[in-house]
């Protein structure tokens, strides 16, 4: 994966973890907080992507 993909990717998912988290807070509906483990799971992937050569 090219670095720039992987860096996007990577604070996208951040971005959605966040905002996951906080409506969890807010409201404490299940959903948000499974949306919350998704992005968690979407930033382990482009984290753990190596460069593409």
């Amino acid at each position: 994966m090219a670095p720039a993909g992987k860096t996007i990717g990577a604070a996208l998912a951040a971005v959605m973890f966040a905002f996951s988290a906080w409506m969890f807070q807010q409201t404490g509906d299940w959903v948000a907080a499974v949306f919350a483990a998704g992005s968690l799971g979407y930033g382990l992937f482009f984290i753990s992507q190596g460069s593409s050569k």
